[in-house]
């Protein structure tokens, strides 16, 4: 009988070439320990020093390197212990509870410095634009048009002469000068800027009759010396103060005067520093009940006026009501009913008693839109009321060019 074509392991072993590596099986324990005990008396690979450098390398032939070089299998070499341990410490550090707690300290600490640091505050600013031949300083008024000027009597002062006169203004002025003193009437005035005190005046130091634009300061003395004080009632004086600012009363001026006396009147020309002018003393002054006076002796009054006005008490809004709502004023017609004004106009025809004579006259504030200004204009034209609109509309334009 047949016996299967069965073969034996010790046959296979010896037909089977020897395995290296991890695949390696010894034929027999005994051959296994022998090849161990070779293994580490003979080292499997050289040191860097016995390395065999690129010249000692031996010579072999090209046939026979292609004849004999078999490809071999790279295998993975087992990574540093030092740096796994390095690894597993920092990762075990990372997870750790104590790490977490010192990580939110840390993070607490820097939000609590961030908030202690001073936030720097930026403020909108506008940087001007330098003024160039192209680009002017400031903006031109609407009625910028030129207008030819004209010789006149007298020349301009103030601190703002010379900016009206080389302005445009300059020739409006001028025209409207002119036509007052080509009819042989005089006129003069003092125009003072309330924000940056730059004047313009023209023959300002010339005393003539105010006619009834003294009543306004008069009025103006009684409410600020005696009914802030409490020296006179309210009831009193208001029937009286109204017809005299509202409708030019002349016999309601004469009531304040009886009533009150000059004395109030010297007492708030001298807090106000307005100089008796011609006359040698404020007693020879008030003598009279409508004293002659110059453009700038007005001015101040009204500056004074002012600086009451502003008091806001309710006796200065009152006041400041009736000046606003007067019925007659040039001013106001020139301006428009557009820019808040208040003022005090008077105005004489003929040669009368008590040295009165011909005159229009008007003072007062003007709220306009670039700044307000206080203004005094006098004229020894007949009560010519239209005559001195021109007068106040190229004080305006001039006006501009001194703020």
């Amino acid at each position: 009988m047949n016996q299967p074509n069965v073969r034996h392991d010790d046959e296979i072993r010896e037909e089977a070439p020897p395995l290296r590596g991890r695949h390696f099986r010894p034929a027999s324990t005994e051959q296994w320990l022998a090849e161990a005990a070779t293994a580490q008396s003979t080292p499997t690979e050289a040191t860097h020093s016995e390395r065999t450098r690129p010249e000692e390398a031996p010579t072999v032939k090209a046939s026979q390197t292609q004849a004999t070089s078999k490809p071999t299998k790279h295998t993975r070499r087992r990574p540093h212990r030092r740096r796994d341990e390095s690894l597993f410490a920092l990762r075990s550090l990372v997870q750790s509870p104590i790490f977490a707690y010192a990580a939110a300290a840390f993070a607490l600490t820097a939000i609590l410095f961030a908030a202690t640091i001073p936030v720097p505050h930026y403020t909108e600013t506008t940087v001007q634009p330098k003024p160039t031949d192209e680009t002017p300083a400031k903006p031109r008024p609407e009625n910028d048009e030129y207008v030819e000027p004209r010789e006149i009597a007298h020349p301009f002062e103030g601190t703002s002469a010379e900016a009206v006169s080389a302005s445009n203004a300059f020739g409006v002025l001028t025209q409207a000068i002119g036509e007052f003193e080509d009819t042989g009437d005089k006129v003069s005035f003092a125009v003072r800027d309330l924000t940056t005190g730059n004047t313009l005046t023209y023959d300002s130091g010339r005393p003539q009759y105010p006619a009834s634009s003294i009543k306004a300061p008069y009025t103006c003395a009684v409410y600020e010396l005696l009914l802030e004080k409490g020296e006179t009632s309210y009831e009193e004086v208001r029937p009286l103060a109204e017809e005299t600012i509202l409708e030019s009363s002349d016999e309601a001026y004469r009531d304040l005067h009886e009533r009150y006396g000059m004395e109030v009147f010297s007492t708030w020309l001298q807090e106000a520093g307005v100089a008796p002018g011609e006359y040698s003393s404020y007693g020879e002054m008030l003598i009279w009940n409508y004293p002659h006076l110059n453009t700038d002796q007005l001015l101040a009054m009204w500056l004074h006026i002012c600086d009451y006005l502003q008091t806001d008490t309710p006796f200065a809004q009152h006041l400041g009501s009736l000046l606003e709502a007067r019925e007659v004023s040039a001013m106001r017609n020139a301006l428009g009913t557009k820019v808040k004004t208040q003022s005090k106009m008077g105005w004489f025809d003929y040669f009368g008693d008590f040295f009165s004579e011909p005159a229009t006259v008007e003072a007062g504030i003007v709220y306009a839109p670039e700044g307000a200004y206080a203004v005094a204009v006098m004229t020894t034209a007949p009560a010519q009321i239209a005559e001195l609109e021109p007068i106040f509309t190229a004080l305006a334009r001039a006006h501009y060019e001194m703020i």
